[in-house]
């Protein structure tokens, strides 16, 4: 039985359900050790701009414990995320791997350094791409730092195209990469979504303000500027007349939800696009099924899990050019259940809602293949690259799992 160790800043939602099945490995021991409690206790988002805490199971399943802190932190900076006893827990856990949960927090390199000290193998897990330009001095430090820092891990649980060309930038080889997923518990959204008849689906979209035949455009996320939800409020006002049945939904809240609402009203959209506020995990998956496409319209999004949980309950996904899940062999692949289009061009928008509309055959097949390429996303997918990783395996039975869940 191998041990292993994962430090992670707190209970993230979507990694809930992939502790619960790494847990239930037999040949596997695992804990995570989580630096504060933010997700199960209220806290403040300033990218929802309210205070909440998630809604479904975050610790259940799986062995944990909670790193003492001096502070708990209102933001998870660098130095904010600080646990100095780290090291001391992992020597009492003694794990044989330590998964390394990016680098952006002071724990996370402190975890680093005792791996390195006690020879433990090193899994790291990042979502960074290469898409969006960064400043000079963030590039500078980057080329100086991470090329050492990633030649001492030992393996990389990768989630996608963009991802794995991020690192082979740093000079990490192909041969440490362990094709993953960024993990959602699927079967909940495909539950959710078969539990709701088509007769139940129009009620539900008449009480958000949809008309059962409407071309539904979806919005998931935080209404904060990196994302863009203004871009589709437009979209949807310059095909008002041309497609009057094209309405949007937007799921989330955030800073921009007055700007979005004055736009609303300055165009006279207020029966067109309609904005839910903040909805808990419980609730996303039957939001998500009264749509027909999801628009990701990110400036910048290494690896938006509103793609996959939208593709998840048969939705067709239009998303800029800057959004990390596109490519090839990732969740959105573009010609079978996407179309791409040059973050911040309004006009293209219009033509890839234009095109979905005109051609309803092809809207079915994207959407069903959504359904199908989800799949390649799902906690079980990256159950098998940690696995893998962990048994020094050869790669090519890691890629094949993945080819053959898509």
């Amino acid at each position: 039985m191998a041990r292993l160790a994962v430090v992670i800043s707190h209970p993230i939602q979507h990694f809930a359900p992939l502790f619960r099945d790494l847990g239930n490995v037999p040949e596997l021991e695992l804990r995570v050790f989580y630096c504060c409690d933010w997700g199960i206790a209220d806290y403040t988002d300033p990218g929802f701009g309210q205070t909440f805490k998630w809604d479904v199971p975050l610790l259940d399943g799986y062995d944990y414990e909670f790193l003492p802190i001096d502070k708990r932190p209102s933001d998870l900076g660098f130095f904010s995320i600080d646990n100095p006893t780290v090291g001391q827990r992992l020597g009492d856990f003694s794990p044989d791997a330590v998964w390394i949960h990016g680098y952006s927090h002071r724990t996370s390199w402190r975890t680093y350094l005792w791996a390195l000290k006690h020879r433990r193998k090193i899994l790291y897990f990042g979502d960074s791409e290469l898409l969006s330009p960064r400043g000079i001095k963030a590039r500078l430090f980057k080329r100086a730092v991470l090329p050492y820092f990633f030649s001492r891990c030992d393996a990389f649980l990768t989630i996608g195209d963009n991802n794995e060309a991020y690192y082979r930038h740093y000079g990490v080889p192909d041969r440490r990469m362990f094709r993953g997923s960024f993990p959602v518990d699927i079967a909940r959204f495909r539950d959710s979504a078969n539990a709701i008849s088509k007769e139940e689906r129009i009620v539900r979209r008449q009480h958000h303000g949809l008309h059962s035949n409407a071309l539904v455009a979806l919005f998931s996320g935080k209404l904060i500027d990196i994302k863009r939800p203004l871009d589709l409020v437009a979209a949807v006002h310059r095909l008002r007349y041309e497609i009057p049945s094209l309405q949007a939904l937007i799921l989330g809240s955030g800073p921009l939800e007055g700007k979005i609402r004055e736009q609303i009203r300055g165009y006279g959209l207020s029966d067109r696009v309609i904005l839910t506020g903040f909805v808990n995990q419980s609730q996303i998956p039957s939001v998500l099924h009264l749509g027909d496409i999801l628009t990701m319209c990110s400036e910048r999004d290494p690896h938006p899990l509103a793609v996959t949980e939208a593709m998840s309950v048969g939705n067709a996904i239009i998303a800029s050019d800057r959004v990390g899940c596109v490519g090839p062999t990732d969740a959105a692949r573009e010609g079978q259940n996407a179309l791409i289009y040059r973050c911040g061009q309004i006009e293209e928008i219009c033509e890839c809602i234009r095109t979905l509309h005109n051609n309803r055959d092809l809207l079915q097949r994207f959407q069903s293949r959504s359904i199908e390429l989800a799949k390649s996303q799902d906690t079980s997918v990256m159950v098998q690259a940690v696995l893998t990783a962990i048994s020094d395996r050869t790669k090519m039975e890691s890629t094949l799992t993945i080819r053959d869940s898509t």
